[in-house]
């Protein structure tokens, strides 16, 4: 018996000393390849077919004590470079040991598209996570978020829509943004409605803080589209003379009040020619038609350079 006790400590030892070497290797090389060109293939982890024979069975174990190191890459990198060339590779090694390590699906598809650049990534893990838990209708809802925006593949993104819609605990408003979409009439609001639902279910405040900055521009958008429609009609009713402020578009009812801006700096409309825009300078980035969309649909960065 006594043997046998000792035997399993030694067994577990063992595992642990390896679960510790991998990482150590996987942080040494990860260090020394961000110091050499940005051209260098991500070598710097083993393939997951490698590693789990060493784990022993606790493959679970390992994936966790990487997916420890992949957050700690992602908070070191979005307080300096906000550059993260190694990302989906961290998270794809993860979930290869843990298949069923949900929250990395739902962390990688945020991140990676939104923060990272890497759409085709962030696709590919939602996918991979489908794959494994095909009843979680917010991985669906994410998927057709990223066809919608990033890919403009609409039936794609209603085929997702419709795959959450149609599984327990799925929001209502789900309903509404897939019949928007079917309409082909999406804009800022839509936008801004899916990055609510995105902010909702994230609880990694590093996480939350990517989607709240883009519910900002979204929100921005929204509010410019709306103010800008009711200086058209204010041109209208009076033969084409702008609003000598916006406070004009409240005094004739064209607006119940004017909206507060998401930075805090105020809206600012010029009396000679109606355009309004953000007194912070911020221009709309969260638009179906916005830069950041027309850029992410070319396959450029969807960062601002």
């Amino acid at each position: 018996m006594l043997a046998s006790k000792a035997m399993r400590s030694a067994t577990w030892l063992l595992a642990l000393s390896l679960m510790v070497a991998a990482a150590t290797i996987s942080n040494t090389r990860l260090n020394r390849a961000a110091l050499t060109s940005a051209n260098v293939e991500p070598v710097y982890l083993p393939k997951a077919e490698y590693l789990a024979p060493m784990a022993l069975g606790w493959r679970n174990a390992l994936a966790d004590v990487l997916w420890f190191r992949t957050i700690s890459y992602f908070g070191a990198h979005y307080r300096s470079d906000h550059t993260y060339p190694w990302l989906a590779s961290m998270c794809d090694l993860v979930t290869d040991l843990d298949p069923r390590a949900e929250h990395v699906y739902r962390f990688a598809g945020v991140i990676l598209p939104w923060e990272a650049d890497q759409v085709d990534a962030g696709i590919a893990l939602l996918q991979k996570g489908l794959r494994q838990f095909p009843d979680d209708w917010m991985l669906h809802y994410h998927l057709g978020f990223h066809y919608f925006f990033f890919k403009n593949d609409i039936d794609a993104a209603l085929a997702s829509l419709r795959s959450a819609m149609a599984l327990p605990g799925a929001h209502p408003s789900l309903a509404r943004l897939a019949a928007v979409l079917a309409q082909h009439q999406y804009g800022p609001e839509t936008t801004l409605s899916f990055l609510q639902e995105l902010a909702d279910d994230v609880d990694n405040s590093e996480v939350r803080g990517v989607v709240e900055e883009h519910m900002r521009e979204a929100q921005l958008a929204a509010d410019l589209e709306r103010l800008e429609a009711a200086v058209e009609t204010y041109k209208q009713r009076t033969g084409g003379a702008p609003p000598p402020s916006l406070q004009a578009l409240v005094d004739t009812g064209l607006l119940a009040s004017i909206p507060a801006d998401p930075f805090d700096k105020g809206y600012e409309i010029d009396p000679s020619t109606g355009a309004v825009r953000s007194a912070s300078g911020r221009v709309p980035s969260a638009l179906h038609d916005s830069r950041v969309r027309a850029r992410a649909l070319r396959g450029e960065s969807v960062r601002e350079p």
